[in-house]
């Protein structure tokens, strides 16, 4: 026990920052996850990591221009640093090699500041698919880029977020059956077109997650939140960083002290 304490507690001293690889497909609702994770409204700014500064804001104009290396974070909690990546959906088979050129040279790095601690791929639920985030659309299964991701041997762990389920629910809306049932029958799609066919491939992501209703005030976002976290601590194999990454989210002290109790 004395170990593992101090382990974190040297962690604790190296690292000041824990930064996540967002992959998503346009559209796929990332901005309003990373604000939820956030617990903010304010839109993200590029981040100096020399100067620890501020110096630009995003421009709407720009949000479809992607730099991997070039880090972003919220004003309300300066811990979380977040890369951005183009999704796969052009077919562009550079887009891969970028992410996966990034990934194998931040494992490699020994500089806190350059290393990466969690990958998400975010998918919108609206069978268009894709912390990845996916917008699952049963029209657009897995992509061809996509599979060869998880084909592939790569350094860290995927989890895997299928964002807007609510507008799947309407997809596969039925009259006559009530939302709950429409509701299973969304998440039915999710597991027969997405989960299992992700779980056939050599690297299938460490877990997967739902979300809905994220950019309502008075939905239960933060409660999805809070699974998304406990997710992503889980994939995490060291204790320190484990505890690390649970502290630096600031929105979930429930889920701070539920780890400091289990740990």
């Amino acid at each position: 026990m004395a170990d593992n304490l101090l382990d974190h507690f040297n962690v604790c001293q190296k690292y000041t920052h824990f930064h996540i690889l967002v992959i998503s497909r346009a559209n796929a609702g990332k901005t309003t996850l990373l604000q939820r994770v956030c617990n903010t409204t304010e839109d993200p700014r590029i981040y100096n990591e020399g100067k620890n500064l501020w110096y630009a804001e995003l421009a709407v104009d720009q949000r479809g221009i992607h730099d991997i290396n070039c880090p972003f974070a919220f004003e309300s909690n300066l811990q979380f640093i977040f890369h951005d990546s183009r999704g796969f959906e052009s077919g562009d088979e550079s887009q891969l090699k970028e992410v996966q050129a990034f990934i194998e040279e931040r494992a490699r790095s020994t500089e806190p500041k350059l290393q990466l601690h969690a990958i998400w791929l975010a998918v919108p639920s609206v069978l268009n698919f894709y912390l990845f985030c996916f917008v699952p659309n049963r029209s657009r299964p897995l992509l061809e880029l996509e599979e060869r991701f998880f084909n592939e041997q790569r350094a860290g762990n995927v989890i895997t977020i299928f964002t807007k389920l609510d507008d799947l629910i309407i997809q596969v809306f039925k009259r006559g059956s009530s939302r709950e049932q429409n509701r299973q029958s969304a998440l039915n799609v999710l597991k027969d077109k997405f989960e299992e066919p992700l779980c056939g491939y050599k690297y299938p992501p460490k877990a997967y997650l739902h979300l809905e209703k994220m950019q309502e005030d008075e939905g239960k976002h933060q409660d999805q939140v809070k699974e998304l976290i406990k997710k992503t601590a889980d994939s995490l194999d060291n204790l320190a960083l484990q505890m690390l990454f649970v502290s630096v989210q600031s929105s979930n002290l429930e889920l701070c002290i539920e780890y400091a109790i289990k740990q």
